[in-house]
């Protein structure tokens, strides 16, 4: 069972920047940190892509665009459903790469759902 995401989670572009991530809620919390939602992924950006050589076709991440696993079917904060450390997606990175961003670790240990 994988764990859920918390704001103390560290999530990666593809190109190893760090995802922004705010989260939405704090009914939900693990550890004293809030969980994040599927709808917070959506929203995070990447400040500081490297991957901006223009001159070989890239551009960088700049935000999460998709979010194509990791989706609680169990825990839902007010409908929404909460982020496992399952999840991947992709970013508006070019050229498009299949899993642009990745969780490298959760922030917690606490809190695993299905």
């Amino acid at each position: 069972m994988p764990e859920v995401l918390t704001t103390a989670a560290v999530l990666k572009c593809a190109h190893g920047a760090p995802l922004l991530v705010t989260a939405s809620q704090h009914a939900l919390t693990v550890d004293g940190a809030p969980a994040l939602l599927v709808t917070d992924l959506l929203a995070a950006t990447v400040p500081g892509c490297p991957n901006t050589d223009a001159s070989r076709g890239q551009a960088p991440c700049v935000k999460v665009t998709t979010v194509s696993t990791g989706a609680s079917r169990l825990l839902t904060v007010d409908g929404a459903p909460v982020a496992l450390a399952t999840a991947r997606g992709a970013t508006q990175a070019s050229p498009v790469l299949p899993v642009a961003w990745r969780v490298e670790d959760p922030g917690q240990t606490l809190l695993r759902t299905d």
